[in-house]
Formats: C-alpha cells, structure tokens, sequence
C-alpha cells in the first residue's frame, strides 16, 4: 500500500501540478454536461430517432475519416512540443499544408464511395454531393483544431484549451436554440442541413479561439523541428488508435446496416450518455501524457498514475452507478418514449465503460513511455471482440446486443492493458486498483484551494 507519507517532495510537486490540471479539464467537461443534454432533447425531440440517427451517422462517418487520415498527428505533436525548445511557427506552417492535403482527400474518399454505390452505409440519400463537401470542410476544421489544441496541451497551457472549448460548447446550443426558434415562428423545423451547419459554425469559431491562444507561442524562437518527431511516435500510435476508434464506432455502422437509422439513433443516445463516465478518465489521460513525456522521475510517474487510476476508477463507478439510478426516468422523460429502448441499451454499457476508464489512464502512460505499439497489440484483440459479437447480437438483441458486445470488448482492453501496464511497472493489482484512505485524503487537500476559490470551502 502506498503510504502519502513516503512521498517524496518531487513527487508531490509533479503531482500538485497536474491534479488540479486535470480537475480543470474535468471542471470544464462537467458544465458542458448540461448544455449539452440541453442540445441533445432538442434534437431528439425535433427530428426524432431516425433523423438523430441519419445525423448522427454523417458525424461518424466524418469522424472516422477524421481518425483515419489524421495519422493521430496531434498526440505526436503533444509528445514533442512538451520535449521544450519548439519550432511552433514552422510546425504550424506544415501542419496546415497537412490538413488541406487531409481535406482533399477526404473529398476523394467519399466521391469514390458514393461512385461505388456504398453510400448508404455512411450518408443520408438525400444531396449526398453537398455532404461530400459540407464534411471535407468539417474535417479540415477539425484537423486544424486538433492541431491547436495539441500545440497547447503540449505546452501545459491545458487551461488555455479548456476556455477555448468551453465557450465553444456553448456557443452552440445558443446558436442552435437561435435558429430552431426562428424557424419555428416561420413555420419550419430544424433538419440535419441546419446542424451540420451549426456544427461547421463552431469549429470555425474553435480554430479562431485556439489560435488566438497560440499567439505567444508562434513568436517563440525554439530550434527544434517537431514535424518529423511528431510523425515518429504518432504512426506507431495510428494503429492502436484507430483500432480503438473502430471498437467503439464501428458497432454504429453495422447498427446502421442491420436495423436502421432509428436504431442508431436510439443507440447513439445510450452510448453519449455512457460516455459521460468517461470524463474523469479522460481528463486525466489529456493531463498525464505531456507530463510523462516531460518527466525526471519514472518511480514517482508511476506512483502517481497508480493513484490517478485508483480514484478515476472508483469515481466511475459511483458516476455509472448514479447514472443508470437517474436515467430510468429521465430518458423517456427528457427524450420522448421513442427513446425508452436507449435505456436497456445504457444499462449493459456501462459495466464496460467503467472497466474501459482504467484502459483511458494507463493507455496514456504505456503511449508517454513511448510504447504504443503495446496500446495497439491490445485494440487488436479486442477488435476482433467488437466485429464477431457485433456481427452475432445485433440480428438477434438490436441495441442491446451492441452495447453487450461494448461490454465485452472495453473488458477485453481493460484487463489486457492492465496486465500489460503490470509487467511494465512491477505494481501489484491492489496499488492499482484499490483506493486507499491516503487517496482520498489527498485529492481532498488538493481539492480544497480549488473549492475554496469559488466559495465552496464549507462544503469540503
């Protein structure tokens, strides 16, 4: 058992530095919650399950191009930027050369798809030209954003990105409140066309938050070329990611295939509202990886992974808990009856989802170390979990067997990590996975000055 008091004064530096980091982040993502449920009722009550499930479709098939032709760039640029002595402006110059080459081809991509006749696996039948280029645009937006994004974190500058984000997220449900009432009182009703709209509006609005942020960094007079380093470790890491990606998107599209857009739609909901778990963990993997990569002490790193992990993993657990107490009535309530079947599906999620956290914290640590390829042997296996029991539930159970076969492959990536993460380290099980009293002690008292400054001391 780790004792606090054992704790070395570097330790408690390093680690009094990037817990509040990762408070922040979580702190950011915990009001984003509300705003957007907000979005989301919206939108489900507008358009409904097969048109939730339409739009939600042309995200994912935009996102998993994003996944596919990002090379996961920004993780590698994270890496080496938090190395120090950064060539910010040239690597910004290529970095957008990058990202239109990036949108280019993703027009390609869909021009080929919708040539072949494969498109309804992955757009609505409707103006699919438009689509094609309303989603090339999306993913240069986003690449750019991305890029940003990981300039900043990169550079510790979490709290930077965390605004940026913020006002971001609410710009949208403000803009997409905006327009469903002027529509209303014209007669009219929101459609997809309008939030892809909304969603292109507030990724341009992102970028030029972002780059605002990142003035001081473009006047920096670093040596170092990042490009090439950032594509050395980011490549390694392509696979593992977009393995994983494929295991947590990939069930939306044979959804898709084998029982409709309301399906998707209906799931979709389920796994958003799962996801909320995730925020905990993945706040803290954000914080961790540049910490790692810019870390003196591998022995107080580790010590220090294995708290963050033993809290985020007893918090999602509580956070699972109460959420599936809660969404009981709130999904029929919130979203309409035509959503009650989400419900089911959420409720056998989130056994994976909890265990899946562990994966989002020690995943971060195996990719800081600079063994990616480990992350990748471990979505590997738990891909082909995803594509076989996919491919065998969904005919028979709908939503309800893909959120069984979630279950099964997060807990296929949990304990693979973990056993992994194990060897590495030499930590036991129980300095893994068991919180102690010194744990909560100690985000206690890091929480405090945090409480304290926005008048919550009382409640601590």
């Amino acid at each position: 058992m780790v004792n606090i008091a054992r704790f070395s004064r570097a330790f408690r530096l390093q680690a009094v530095s990037r817990l509040p980091q990762t408070v922040h982040t979580l702190g950011t993502n915990l009001i984003l919650i509300p705003i957007g449920i907000a979005s989301s009722v919206l939108i489900a009550r507008t358009i409904g399950p097969a048109g939730k499930g339409a739009f939600d479709l042309i995200i994912a098939t935009a996102t998993l191009l994003l996944m596919v032709l990002g090379f996961s760039l920004p993780a590698g640029v994270t890496y080496e930027v938090a190395r120090g002595d950064a060539n910010i402006p040239s690597l910004a110059r290529r970095l957008v050369l990058l990202a239109f080459a990036q949108a280019v081809a993703c027009g390609l991509i869909l021009l080929a798809v919708v040539q072949f006749g494969q498109a309804d696996r992955f757009l609505p039948p409707a103006a699919r030209n438009w689509w094609v280029l309303a989603i090339s645009v999306y993913l240069l937006l986003e690449m750019l954003a991305c890029h940003w994004r990981a300039i900043l974190v990169g550079r510790q500058e979490i709290t930077k990105s965390n605004h940026c984000e913020l006002i971001a997220q609410i710009a949208q449900p403000i803009l997409l409140f905006t327009l469903a009432g002027l529509l209303f009182l014209n007669g009219q009703r929101i459609t997809i066309v309008v939030l892809f709209a909304v969603v292109l509006t507030i990724s341009i609005l992102l970028n030029v938050l972002l780059l605002r942020e990142l003035r001081p960094a473009f006047a920096s007079t670093g040596t170092r070329d990042l490009f090439r380093g950032a594509i050395a470790f980011a490549l390694p890491c392509y696979g593992a990611n977009l393995t994983q990606f494929l295991n947590y998107r990939l069930d939306l599209f044979i959804v898709g295939i084998l029982a409709g857009y309301a399906s998707v739609g209906r799931y979709t909901l389920a796994v958003s509202l799962g996801q909320l778990v995730w925020l905990l963990s993945q706040s803290a993997a954000n914080v961790l990886l540049p910490k790692i990569a810019a870390a003196q002490s591998s022995k107080d790193t580790v010590e220090n992974t294995n708290r963050l992990n033993r809290l985020v993993l007893f918090a999602s657990f509580l956070s699972a808990l109460g959420l599936g107490i809660v969404a009981s009535q709130a999904i029929p309530l919130l979203y309409g009856e035509a959503f009650r079947p989400s419900f089911a599906a959420l409720v056998w999620i989130l056994p994976g989802i909890v265990a899946f956290s562990t994966v989002n914290i020690l995943a971060a640590y195996i990719a800081g170390i600079g063994k990616p390829r480990l992350n990748l042997f471990v979505a590997a296996v738990a891909l082909v979990v995803t594509v076989s029991l996919n491919l065998y539930l969904i005919p028979r159970l709908d939503i309800v067997g893909a959120s069984l076969t979630s279950t099964a492959s997060y807990s296929v990536s949990a304990v693979l990590t973990i056993f992994l993460y194990v060897r590495l380290t030499g930590s036991s099980l129980r300095q893994l996975l068991v919180p102690t009293a010194d744990d909560f002690n100690f985000a206690r008292q890091l929480a405090q000055p945090l409480l304290r400054r926005v008048g919550l001391q009382r409640a601590v």
